[in-house]
């Protein structure tokens, strides 16, 4: 995982979030594995152009982004989120690339 990225997950989960540090390592293996699930339903929806699932998938995303302290990358998620909604699939692509190339070091 790439070293910001997870010191910033690390921070937030140990830090705000009160989460004991011997349970850090298993639980950030199951959030990449959440993301990991919402990021390829994402893209397909995004593929299908199915913006209800868009809209549904983005925001669960979003949510979970905003749990491991990922705030920037979370309004990402708001902006496929609200893209979808709007029906305008012009930009949706280009959101999901980005998320998809910053989520990478932690979701493979």
């Amino acid at each position: 995982m790439g070293f910001e990225l997870r010191n910033t997950v690390e921070n937030h989960l140990l830090e705000k979030a009160g989460l004991p540090q011997e349970k850090l390592d298993e639980f950030i293996t199951e959030s990449a594995a959440h993301l990991r699930r919402l990021m390829s339903v994402l893209d397909d929806a995004i593929d299908d152009g199915d913006f209800e699932e868009i809209i549904s998938n983005a925001h669960r995303l979003r949510g979970g982004l905003c749990n491991l302290g990922l705030e920037e990358l979370s309004m990402v998620a708001k902006n496929i989120e609200t893209t979808a909604a709007g029906n305008a699939p012009a930009h949706l692509s280009c959101y999901f690339m980005r998320l998809r190339r910053e989520l990478k070091p932690l979701i493979g």
